[in-house]
């Protein structure tokens, strides 16, 4: 059988919220841009979907815009399941995400009050996948880049390039590289519901 996760990266920039908001709640209702949406409908066209059994979508709404087309496409429905969430941030304080993902990118322990490491979110995901093997469907899950990223460092050789950006390595193929992508798939194979290869697509 076979998992499929997939993020789609491309959310709607230029939002301004004039409430105190909190960045997670913020995160949860973020939508798709234009392209996002795009996206999503191709992501939908693929041919490698039209075996899907189970569509799975995080609570957040990037995630559940991009698993419409295909449940659409399918005539599925979509189990809605907050464990395939994004990293929660939790309290910035001083710091700005991009300082609090460059220490989680190497520190895969740190985590901010409130908040969760990509060693807390990689075990989140590992445990609930673990539950969907035993269904023996192939599933598509709809979820995010960090908690993709999490879920890797489980599986993954650890390394930085030149410029100490982290890469991942799978059976000596990079599979991750911290480049900013439109979206990201990856093709988890199970046999006797042993995980037995990770692909990038």
């Amino acid at each position: 059988m076979k998992i499929y996760l997939v993020s789609n990266n491309m959310l709607l920039e230029g939002l301004d919220y004039d409430f105190d908001a909190n960045l997670d709640n913020i995160r949860l209702t973020r939508p798709l841009s234009v392209e996002g949406e795009i996206n999503a409908q191709k992501i939908s066209s693929l041919s490698l979907f039209d075996s899907i059994e189970d569509i799975i979508s995080s609570f957040q709404s990037s995630a559940l815009s991009s698993a419409k087309y295909l449940a659409a496409k399918l005539e599925l429905k979509i189990f809605m399941n907050d464990k395939f969430n994004d990293c929660k941030v939790g309290n910035l304080g001083s710091k700005n995400m991009k300082m609090v993902k460059g220490l989680q990118d190497h520190e895969f322990t740190y985590k901010l009050s409130n908040g969760e490491s990509l060693i807390d979110v990689g075990n989140r995901l590992d445990k609930e996948i673990n539950k969907i093997v035993l269904n023996n469907k192939n599933t598509i899950i709809f979820t995010h880049k960090r908690a993709i990223l999490g879920f890797l460092l489980k599986y993954a050789k650890v390394g930085y390039n030149l410029d100490d950006n982290l890469i991942l390595e799978y059976n000596d193929k990079i599979i991750y590289d911290d480049s900013d992508t439109e979206y990201d798939i990856y093709e988890l194979n199970f046999i006797n519901k042993e995980l037995k290869s990770i692909v990038r697509l």
